[in-house]
Order: structure tokens, then C-alpha cells, then sequence
């Protein structure tokens, strides 16, 4: 079923969104939704992943805000993420095996930030007022 066939309070499939299964898009239930959206962390139907990535908000929105710092599009199929995948192996076991990289979404999300000279002042004072 192609987006806009269903009205919009149509009941949703059990499936809607899974890989595999329904589209994730309102008006569609199309199956099988091969196309995951990094934006929506859903999976879509070939043709609502084409007109929602080829949408000209959403494409330069992503291309402007988004792909240079995660480097991949919008839209992937599994097979797609999994090429890009690091492949951990023994000799490195220390590689990410996450689809993000670490610190792709700028320094406020960055697991290592670091501390500041006066946060780290105030700290030693609070520990040494409270023993």
C-alpha cells in the first residue's frame, strides 16, 4: 500500500517501523521497509525513503547539518550499514563496533569531555569542606 492510500487515523500495523516490516511513513504500511533514517531511527519503504530523502528541506538539511560530521546518508539499507561498519578484530579490540563514531555529534555528546580548571578548583574545595 503507497503512501497516501490510508487515511490518517488507519490502524497501524504491529510491524510499522521494523526492519522488514511496515513503513514507518503515517500513510503507508508498505512492506518490506528496507531503508533505516538516521533521522527518525525508523525503517521505510523504498519509495517513502526516496520522497522523504529527496525532499529538498530534508536533503540540504542533512547535507548541511548532519553528513559531514557522520559522514553517511539519510537513508541506508542494512547492507549499506554494515559495509561501513568497522570490523572488530583481534588485534584491535579497542575499535568501536557502533554505527556513530565517537564525538560525531560535536563536543557537547563527546564521552571524554573534559573538565575545566575552575570546575576542577571547585570540586577539590567541595571535597575538602565535605571531610
Amino acid at each position: 500500500m503507497a503512501f497516501g492510500d490510508l487515511p490518517l487515523d488507519a490502524p497501524h500495523k504491529p510491524n510499522k517501523g521494523m526492519e522488514g516490516g511496515a513503513c514507518n511513513r503515517q500513510s503507508c504500511q508498505a512492506e518490506p521497509a528496507l531503508w533505516w533514517n538516521h533521522g527518525s531511527h525508523s525503517w521505510y519503504c523504498a519509495d517513502c525513503a526516496r520522497d522523504i530523502g529527496e525532499d529538498i528541506v530534508n536533503r540540504r538539511d542533512w547535507e548541511y547539518n548532519f553528513q559531514p560530521r557522520l559522514g553517511h546518508p539519510m537513508f541506508e539499507t542494512r547492507e549499506q550499514m554494515d559495509a561501513r561498519r568497522p570490523v572488530q578484530t583481534p588485534e584491535r579490540p579497542e575499535m568501536l563496533t557502533d554505527y556513530i563514531k565517537p564525538g560525531a555529534l560535536g563536543p557537547k555528546w563527546s564521552p571524554r569531555k573534559p573538565k575545566s580548571s575552575s570546575l576542577e578548583r571547585l570540586l577539590r574545595k567541595a571535597k575538602v569542606r565535605a571531610s
